[in-house]
């Protein structure tokens, strides 16, 4: 599993809410019960950081480490997906985006199209992708941050046909084989929820197993960005198994939550200067 992607994951889930900077031992401890060694946190936190994803904020001979603009962008967009407890009403109206990139900026254009599939668009055509969120205000933002505001255009539409909106959505999203993995989650992680009820009721398994068994669980659920457009309700099958992954997912978080709770406070140590409230996900 790889550390860089696992870091994201623990800033999302633990940092973020605790003030959002961490130092190198706190965070080293932290990674400890995923079995990422000293070595491995340091090499994925500088190589994040030459990404810009962290900047460094030096205390004496200590450094301490929070999300850039450009990273906690990031993560506040997959906190909000991964925990947001039910899909926003759909108005019934369609955002779309297309784009004129030259090949020459073919590397902006790649950047771009990764960043519309996360947040949850779909390919139209090559260069058209659209959405039933209002995202209107991120699309800009979007366009803004890699210089391309001279080379896309953001619409906002009704579906007049032929076909309906359902019809629409089996052009843009495979839900079939998103549907797949849902259940794949679901029968796993089932499995895996009851044999941790068993070991939490009988006071068989420690805070910081606890820590970990919670960072995977959202580590795997947070892959349903990449492949979950997150569609409102309106736009899916009543059978639709995001939701009963969705509902497990809480659950199953939940339970693991006191006693990963405990094992944090216990290993972060507050950054010097900075307030140590705690945010809600």
């Amino acid at each position: 599993m790889r550390a860089r992607s696992l870091l994201f994951t623990v800033y999302g889930d633990s940092i973020r809410p605790h003030g959002g900077e961490i130092g190198m031992r706190s965070l080293i401890r932290l990674m400890a019960p995923l079995e990422l060694s000293p070595r491995a946190v340091r090499a994925a936190v500088s190589r994040i950081a030459r990404q810009g994803w962290l900047r460094t904020r030096r205390v004496g001979r200590r450094a301490f480490y929070s999300l850039t603009p450009q990273g906690a962008w990031r993560v506040e967009q997959g906190v909000r997906r991964v925990y947001q407890v039910e899909p926003a009403r759909w108005d019934g109206r369609w955002r779309l985006l297309t784009y004129a990139i030259p090949e020459g900026r073919r590397i902006a254009r790649d950047r771009l199209r990764r960043e519309l599939t996360w947040l949850g668009l779909g390919p139209l055509s090559r260069s058209t992708w659209v959405t039933p969120h209002n995202l209107t205000d991120l699309l800009r933002e979007l366009a803004r941050a890699h210089g391309l505001d001279g080379n896309v255009a953001i619409f906002e539409a009704a579906h007049l046909g032929p076909g309906q909106d359902r019809a629409l959505v089996e052009r843009c999203w495979d839900l079939g084989a998103v549907g797949a993995r849902y259940r794949a989650f679901t029968a796993a992680t089932g499995r895996r929820a009851a044999a941790l009820h068993r070991r939490l009721r009988k006071r068989a398994i420690s805070d910081e197993a606890c820590f970990a068994e919670k960072i995977l669980l959202v580590h795997e659920y947070r892959k349903f960005l990449f492949v979950d457009p997150g569609l409102p309700s309106a736009l899916l099958p009543s059978d639709w198994p995001g939701r009963a992954a969705a509902r497990l997912f809480r659950d199953v978080y939940q339970m693991l939550a006191g006693p990963a709770a405990r094992f944090f406070e216990a290993a972060f140590e507050p950054p010097p200067g900075r307030p140590g409230g705690v945010i809600s996900p």
